[in-house]
C-alpha cells in the first residue's frame, strides 16, 4: 500500500517548525520567570513600605502622646511642629484627617504628597479626637522598577531562545546525517542478511536433498532386500558369463539348493533337465535358449512355461522369464531370471476343467457336459437314423433323508446311488447329475424303446437293495421319466423338458415307477403352469370373491353359522372351481396371502351383518396347512379381529383332520393358542383321515364336520349310515357339536334328526351365495319375520 502524499509534507513542516517552537518555548519560559521575579520584588517593596509606615504612625502616636495639648490649641500646628522636625529623615508623606461628628477635617498634609498606588491607613486617638492617618511613599521611594536580574532576563530571553533554536536546528541536521548513515548501514546489513538467507536456504535444500537421497537409497536397498527375501518367486541373477551372482530364499525353497552352493560356481542350466535342453537347443525355438538370446539382445522375454528340476531330481512345471541387467553406461552387465512353480496352478486349472464338466460330489457329468454329449449323440443318431432315449430320474422323498439324518448323510447316499446307476448302463451311455437328487441317463443308438425299458427296470431293481449310510440302512426309490428322440423332441432342451414331465407322471402314479412321455399329460402340466401364473395376478387384480353357505339347526332351521367359501372369477374362464386352483395355490405358496385375504374379508362381512342387525352368528373360515404352520398365526388372527371389529366368539376356524394329525403335539399347542383368543375350532372333512381318539380328546376343538362323502349315501348305503351315526355318537360322548356337510335331500335331513345331529349345511337349505345375494336374503327374512331357511320340522 502507498503512503498518503500528505505524510512526507507533514514531516517536513514539523522539522522546519521545530526550532521556532523551541524558540517560542524558551522565550515564553523566560517571560514567565521575569513575571515571577517582578511580582516577588513588588511584594517585598510593599512589605518594607508597610513596616516603615507603621513605624511612622507609631512614632507620631508616641510624640503626640508626650506633648501636652492645651485646651483651645490648634492641632494642626502641633502636628506640623512634630512632623516638620523630622521631615528630612522621612521617605514617606503623611496626611492626617480628623474624624468628628461632622465633616472630616484635614489636619496635616505633607507638601510632597503624591497619589500612589501604595498607601497605609490607620486610625489614631489623640485625646478625645479620632484621627485618620494616611501614609504614602515619597516620590522616588519604594518604586516598582525591575531589578537587574529581571532586566537581564528580559533582554537575555530572546538571545537564549535564538541560541536554543540554532542548537535544535544543528541537532536536527546532525540527526538527519546520522539517520542517513544508519539507513545506509542498515540497508547494507539487510542486503547481506538476504544473501546469507539465500545461501542458508540453498545449503539447507542441498542438505535435505542429500539426506532424502540417502534415505531413499537406504529405503530402496531395504525394499529390494525385502522383495528378494519375501518374494514367492525364485529370483536368480548372473553375470554375462552365466555364473550365478544372486540366489534368493524363494529360489532356495523351490530348487532345493542353498545360495552358497551356487553363487559364483554354477549356471542356471543346472535347473534344466537334459531332455528339456535337447528339446530347446535352437535359439529360435520357444524355450530357454530363445529367452537367453532375447536377453542378450537387450530385450526382456515374455514368461514361458517349461519343465525345471530340483536338487533331488524331481521335475516340476514352471513359468520362467529372463531379462537383461544394464550398467550405468547402458551396457549389459548380467541377466535376471524369475521362475515360479506353477504345479498348483496346473492342478487348479485341471480341477476347474473337471468341475466345468463334472459334478464335484458324484464325479458324474454335470448339466453342461450332458448338453454336449446329448448334442453329439443327437447328431450321430440323426446321421444313422437311430433313436435315442433320455431317462430323467428323481429320488423319491430324498428330502426326508436330509431332514432326518443331515446333509452329509444325504451326500453319502447320492454318491452310493450314483455308483449303482453306473452298473446299470453301457460304457457308451452317459449318467449325469443335473442337480440336487435329479439324474439323467443318456442312451444313444437304441434299436427300439425296449432298451430304455430294460435300463429303467434295471435302475428300479438296483435301488431296491438298502444302502448302509452312517450305520443306517436306507431304502430309496426313483421316479423315472423317459423321452425318445426324435418322436418326443428333436433338440436337447425339449427332450429334457419332456422327460422331466414324464417323471412327474411317474410320481403321480405312486412313485418308484417309470413312465414314457405323454403329450396329453404335458398339456395338463402346461395348463397348470399357465393357471399358476394367472393365479399370481388374481389377488393383485382383485379377482377373488367369497361365497357364503348358511349352517342351520336340524330341528328349527334357524341359521347358526355361515361358512365362507373362496371363489375365483377368472376374466376369461369365468368362475374357476376351487378344486382346480386351491391345490395349485397350496403347492406354490400363494395360499398364504390368499388365506389372509379370505380371513380379513370374511370377518369384515360378518361384522357388517352384525352392525346391520341382519345376522349374529359365527363365520367359519377354512385354514390351509401353510397358514396353520405360521408361528405367529394367533397374532395374525387377533390383528384381523381388531382391525375388523368382529368379536372372537363370532369366528370359527376350520382345519382338516389330516392337517391337525400331521404333528399332533405342535397342532395341539397352536390350537390352544388360537382357542385362548375366544374363537371356535372345528375339524373339517372328519372321517377321511386317521384321527386318534386320544388326540381328539386333547385337542381344544368345539365341533366335528362330517365329510360329505359319508352323508351322500346314508339313505341307501347302510355302511355310510353306520359310519355317520357312529361319528355323531362319538362326538356327543366327547361333548362336541356335529355339523353334517352336503345335505341335499329331506331323507338325509330326517336321518340326521333321528341321530341327533345338531347342525347341517348343503344345497337343501341354500347353495353358496355371493355376499350381496345373501345380504338381500337376510334382509328379506328380516322384513317378513322369518328366522329359518330349512323346511318346517317334520310332524311326529
Amino acid at each position: 500500500m502507498n503512503r498518503p502524499p500528505l505524510l512526507p509534507l507533514a514531516g517536513t513542516l514539523l522539522r522546519l517548525s521545530l526550532p521556532l517552537i523551541v524558540f517560542a518555548a524558551i522565550w515564553g519560559g523566560l517571560g514567565k520567570l521575569e513575571q515571577q521575579a517582578r511580582e516577588g520584588e513588588e511584594r517585598q517593596n510593599i512589605s518594607v513600605f508597610q513596616r516603615t509606615a507603621a513605624q511612622q504612625v507609631e512614632r507620631l502616636r508616641s510624640e503626640l502622646g508626650s506633648t501636652r495639648i492645651e485646651r483651645g490649641a490648634d492641632p494642626r500646628k502641633l502636628v506640623a511642629r512634630v512632623l516638620d522636625n523630622r521631615r528630612d529623615a522621612r521617605d514617606v508623606s503623611l496626611e492626617i484627617i480628623e474624624l468628628g461628628h461632622g465633616q472630616p477635617k484635614l489636619i496635616y498634609q505633607d507638601p510632597d504628597l503624591r497619589p500612589n498606588t501604595m498607601m497605609y491607613v490607620e486610625q489614631l486617638m489623640v485625646g478625645q479626637q479620632r484621627w485618620l492617618v494616611e501614609v504614602s511613599p515619597l516620590p522616588g521611594h519604594y518604586l516598582l522598577n525591575p531589578s537587574q536580574s529581571v532586566e537581564t532576563l528580559r533582554w537575555g530571553a530572546p538571545l537564549i531562545g535564538l541560541l536554543g533554536a540554532l542548537l535544535v536546528a544543528l541537532l536536527q541536521s546532525r540527526g538527519r546525517s546520522v539517520k542517513r548513515q544508519v539507513l545506509r548501514q542498515t540497508s547494507a546489513l539487510e542486503h547481506m542478511n538476504h544473501q546469507l538467507e539465500r545461501s542458508n536456504s540453498a545449503l539447507q535444500a542441498e542438505i535435505a536433498r542429500s539426506t532424502e537421497a540417502e534415505r531413499s537409497l537406504r529405503n530402496t536397498t531395504t525394499l529390494q532386500r525385502a522383495i528378494l527375501d519375501g518374494s514367492e518367486y525364485a529370483i536368480v541373477s548372473t553375470d554375462t558369463n552365466g555364473l550365478i551372482e544372486l540366489f534368493n530364499p524363494a529360489a532356495e525353497r523351490i530348487f532345493g539348493w542353498r545360495a552358497d552352493e551356487l553363487v559364483g560356481r554354477a549356471t542356471p542350466l543346472l535347473f534344466c533337465p537334459e531332455d528339456e535342453l535337447a528339446r530347446l537347443e535352437t535359439r529360435d525355438g520357444p524355450g530357454f535358449f530363445a529367452m537367453i538370446g532375447q536377453a542378450r539382445a537387450g530385450h526382456a522375454a515374455e514368461p514361458r512355461e517349461m519343465t525345471l528340476r530340483r536338487k533331488d531330481g524331481h521335475e516340476f512345471p514352471a513359468s520362467l522369464s529372463v531379462s537383461p541387467l544394464h550398467g550405468p553406461d547402458g551396457a549389459i552387465r548380467g541377466y535376471l531370471g524369475i521362475a515360479s512353480d506353477i504345479g498348483r496352478q496346473k492342478a487348479a486349472e485341471s480341477r476347474i476343467r473337471f468341475l466345468a464338466h463334472y459334478d464335484a460330489l458324484t464325479e458324474l457329468p454335470n448339466r453342461n457336459y450332458l448338453g454336449q454329449r446329448l448334442a453329439e449323440a443327437q447328431e450321430q443318431c440323426r446321421r444313422r437314423g437311430e433313436p435315442l432315449a433320455l431317462l430323467f430320474l428323481d429320488l423319491d422323498r430324498f428330502k426326508y433323508v436330509n431332514d432326518s439324518l443331515g446333509h452329509h448323510a444325504g451326500d453319502l447316499l447320492l454318491q452310493a446311488v450314483s455308483r449303482r446307476f453306473m452298473t446299470c448302463v453301457r460304457a457308451e451311455d452317459t449318467v449325469a447329475r443335473t442337480g440336487g437328487d435329479e439324474f439323467v441317463i443318456l442312451l444313444p443308438s437304441l434299436p427300439d424303446r425296449s432298451r430304455a425299458i430294460e435300463v429303467a427296470e434295471r435302475v428300479l431293481a438296483a435301488l431296491r437293495e438298502p444302502f448302509d449310510i452312517r450305520s443306517q440302512r436306507l431304502t430309496i426309490s426313483p421316479s423315472i421319466g423317459i423321452a425318445l428322440y426324435p418322436e418326443d423332441g428333436d433338440d436337447a432342451e425339449t427332450l429334457i423338458k419332456h422327460a422331466d414331465a414324464a417323471m412327474y407322471q411317474a410320481k403321480a402314479a405312486g412313485r418308484n415307477a417309470y413312465r414314457f412321455y405323454d403329450s396329453q399329460y404335458s398339456r395338463e402340466v402346461s395348463d397348470r403352469l399357465v393357471l399358476e401364473n394367472e393365479l399370481r395376478l388374481a389377488l393383485e387384480h382383485k379377482q377373488f370373491t367369497l361365497h357364503y353357505q348358511p349352517q342351520l339347526d336340524v330341528h328349527s332351521g334357524e341359521i347358526t353359522g355361515i361358512e365362507a367359501l373362496l371363489r375365483w372369477q377368472h376374466p376369461q374362464q369365468g368362475l374357476v372351481p376351487p378344486d382346480r386352483f386351491i391345490p395349485i395355490a397350496e403347492d406354490c405358496g400363494l395360499i398364504v396371502p390368499i388365506g389372509d385375504w379370505v380371513l380379513r374379508a370374511a370377518c369384515a362381512q360378518a361384522h357388517a351383518w352384525r352392525v346391520a342387525g341382519l345376522l349374529d352368528a359365527p363365520m367359519a373360515v377354512n385354514l390351509s396347512a401353510r397358514q396353520f404352520d405360521q408361528p405367529d398365526l394367533p397374532e395374525q388372527i387377533a390383528s384381523v379381529l381388531e382391525a375388523t371389529g368382529l368379536p372372537a366368539s363370532r369366528l370359527e376356524l376350520e382345519l382338516t383332520e389330516s392337517l391337525v394329525m400331521r404333528e399332533p403335539e405342535r397342532s395341539s399347542d397352536t390350537l390352544s393358542r388360537c382357542k385362548a383368543l375366544g374363537l371356535t375350532i372345528a375339524i373339517d372333512d372328519f372321517g377321511t383321515g386317521y384321527s386318534s381318539l386320544a388326540y381328539l380328546r386333547r385337542f381344544p376343538i368345539d365341533r366335528l364336520k362330517i365329510d360329505r362323502s359319508f352323508i351322500k349315501d346314508i339313505v341307501d348305503e347302510p355302511d355310510d349310515a353306520a359310519i355317520a351315526q357312529a361319528i355323531i355318537a362319538m362326538a356327543h360322548s366327547l361333548r362336541l357339536d356335529v355339523v353334517a356337510e352336503g345335505v341335499e335331500s329331506e331323507a338325509q335331513l330326517r336321518l340326521l334328526r333321528q341321530w341327533q345331529c345338531g347342525i347341517y349345511q348343503g344345497f337343501l337349505s341354500s347353495r353358496p351365495l355371493p355376499g350381496d345375494a345373501l345380504t338381500a336374503l337376510l334382509r328379506g327374512m328380516k322384513a317378513v319375520g322369518v328366522a329359518e331357511l330349512a323346511p318346517p320340522p317334520l310332524q311326529h
